[in-house]
């Protein structure tokens, strides 16, 4: 059966958080997201604005390419993402 959007953005979400030894509560403030919001998002049980896709991607040094599953290359962040963006 084929994964969801939800659940392929959680799964990446978490991988990326736990290589860079971060916890819930810390990407949560990195992200001005709430702990509850941020669980929800990491076990595919609810979805988030684009603001916050970026957010994340940022927090985690990837890019949203990589979070969303349209990249399988979690290494470089999006170079013509403006900073003014997150």
């Amino acid at each position: 059966m084929a994964r969801t959007l939800r659940e392929i953005v959680g799964e990446r979400i978490v991988l990326l958080r736990r290589r860079k030894g971060l916890t819930q509560p810390e990407l949560a403030h990195k992200t001005g997201m709430g702990i509850t919001t941020l669980n929800r998002i990491e076990n595919a049980h609810q979805s988030m604005a684009m603001e916050k896709v970026v957010a994340l991607a940022r927090a985690l040094g990837t890019s949203t390419d990589y979070l969303l599953g349209l990249s399988d290359d979690p290494g470089k962040e999006n170079e013509l993402m403006p900073a003014a963006v997150a």
